[in-house]
């Protein structure tokens, strides 16, 4: 461009200098095409052309010689190599048994963003460093909570899947260890605006519990489907608590699944329990209804794989007598009868409310065992908690009881309704008790006293010599049965029993008997006793050994 410059000015200069017009106009001319010559051939070129055989297409030079073309080729060769380098990263980390090694595993596979990476590396460093900084209680059940994301990455388990629930638990533990009172056993608690209801397990932390949280969510849907003005609807809080439970969730096997990550009867986490799967399922089915999104219906019908895995994958177990649906994929002998009543219950309204005939499949392959079940757990005045157990509590007799009267309202079988009829009846009678003592009591001789309970009771035992004093005195929490405590009477003569039995509904029997001991004999007369009884043995053994060897029709 300089040098076109320069030309001009130099022809304008020497158009000047010629004094004939005709001259000045044909200099003009000249000027200009050597300008535009000037102005079209490169800058340095020579001006020889070179050999064709060298030459190249004008779009290629053109190509070669641009920068931007030459920096995007640089880019895309880095870009390349990073993406080559983060394989090669992403194979060696198969083999890492760390959870900053899942982390950075989830992220080079682009399952996260760096900006979810970073924060999650960051919330377990903090983490780690504030366990060294606590003492006590919350050092131990901040550690244990550590520990089992530890356990994870160990196993080689701790998968994108179940990152969110995992870290959750991780901030939310050290959200209450670091700042806030210490819980009692088995308070359940929410943090802020977040609905998932947690539970503090005694020296295993916090830990999301997903069938707290859908009992909410059911709770709240009811609200909506009832239709009366007792109720209030929360459309929104209904829909932040589930899309909540479903974002919990974690791809097992297959289907989505809501596992417990605490250790719990024997059972190392991750592990599901039937009762929460279908409880889940019933609340998703619940919210399509009252809200109309149909992203719900999705998660509840892919949450019934579950009922087609056998455990520890899933919880159906198959017997002679029908499938049953496991309340803990870790103990499929295990048989908790509210556990599986429930889980039926919860498949036959995501049945009825979805049209799935897979839900519908899955009810009548469980529902068989589920009426044998009805006779086995009724004792005849109480509930048992589980197959060859102990007996209910009184909340979880309400509860089964509860159950069977869902049961029966949906089905209208009449085993389901007559058990729920008795259970309630159970409630409102008082325990049946009987008292037993040995034939004959001797002062200062150890002797028992026999208890037999219908149901599990609280009772209290007393018995008072002639003079009124108080020999034996005792609180004893029995099950049904019958049950022995031992006594020694002190003084001869008449003594009274009395046994108050307290159920768990606090209906109470009261029960008294009259004992009467006598004298003790001295060591010569019970030698003599002995020999008398010994005597007597010899001879019916003699009788007997006559009779075989009397000779037929004698």
């Amino acid at each position: 461009m300089q040098f076109a410059a320069r030309v001009v000015k130099w022809a304008a200069r020497a158009a000047d200098d010629v004094r004939v017009p005709r001259l000045r106009t044909l200099a003009l001319l000249v000027v200009l095409a050597v300008a535009l010559v000037g102005l079209r051939a490169p800058l340095g070129a020579p001006p020889v052309a070179p050999p064709r055989a060298a030459a190249a297409p004008p779009v290629a030079l053109a190509e070669a010689r641009d920068p931007d073309v030459d920096g995007a080729r640089a880019r895309a060769a880095e870009r390349r190599r990073r993406a080559a380098d983060r394989r090669a990263e992403a194979r060696r980390l198969r083999r890492s048994r760390s959870v900053r090694g899942a982390l950075r595993r989830a992220w080079l596979a682009r399952a996260i963003s760096r900006r979810r990476y970073e924060s999650l590396r960051h919330m377990w460093w903090r983490a780690n460093r504030d366990v060294r900084r606590l003492s006590g209680t919350r050092r131990a059940e901040l550690a244990a909570v550590l520990g089992m994301a530890e356990r994870l990455a160990r196993a080689r388990i701790l998968t994108v899947g179940r990152l969110d629930a995992v870290f959750l638990t991780i901030r939310r533990n050290r959200e209450l260890w670091t700042g806030r009172p210490l819980p009692r056993p088995g308070a359940r608690m929410t943090f802020g605006g977040d609905p998932v209801v947690f539970e503090y397990y005694s020296g295993r932390g916090l830990a999301i519990q997903p069938l707290a949280s859908f009992g909410r969510a059911n709770a709240l849907a009811a609200q909506c489907l009832r239709r009366s003005s007792r109720y209030r609807c929360r459309p929104r809080a209904l829909r932040r608590l589930l899309r909540r439970m479903v974002a919990l969730g974690s791809e097992r096997g297959g289907f989505l699944a809501w596992e417990y990550l605490v250790p719990f009867g024997g059972g190392a986490p991750p592990w599901i329990s039937a009762m929460t799967q279908a409880t889940g399922a019933q609340a998703l089915a619940r919210g399509r209804r009252a809200l109309g999104d149909r992203r719900f219906a999705r998660a509840a019908r892919r949450a019934l794989g579950a009922f087609d895995r056998s455990p520890p994958l899933g919880v159906a177990v198959r017997s002679r007598h029908g499938v049953r649906y496991a309340m803990y994929s870790f103990a499929r002998r295990l048989r908790i009868y509210n556990g599986e009543l429930q889980a039926l219950i919860g498949l036959r309204d995501v049945a009825r409310i979805l049209h799935s005939r897979r839900a519908q499949r899955l009810y009548l392959r469980g529902e068989p065992l589920a009426r044998r079940s009805v006779r086995a757990l009724d004792t005849g005045a109480w509930s048992l908690y589980s197959e060859g157990g102990a007996e209910s509590t009184l909340g979880y007799h309400r509860l089964v009881a509860g159950f069977l009267d869902g049961l029966c309202s949906r089905t209208g079988r009449r085993t389901y309704c007559a058990g729920g009829r008795r259970l309630a009846r159970y409630v409102r009678e008082p325990p049946r008790v009987r008292v037993r003592s040995a034939p004959k009591l001797r002062a200062r001789r150890r002797t028992a006293i026999t208890l037999e309970l219908s149901k599990i009771s609280d009772v209290t035992l007393q018995v008072r010599d002639r003079r009124g004093r108080i020999e034996l005195s005792r609180g004893l929490r029995l099950p049904r049965g019958r049950h022995r405590v031992a006594w020694v009477p002190t003084l001869v003569g008449r003594h009274t029993v009395r046994v108050v039995a307290v159920g768990p509904a606090g209906r109470r029997t009261v029960v008294g008997q009259t004992l009467n001991a006598e004298s003790p004999r001295s060591r010569r007369a019970r030698a003599k006793a002995k020999e008398r009884a010994k005597a007597k043995a010899k001879e019916r053994a003699k009788a007997k050994a006559g009779e075989k060897r009397r000779p037929a029709g004698y």
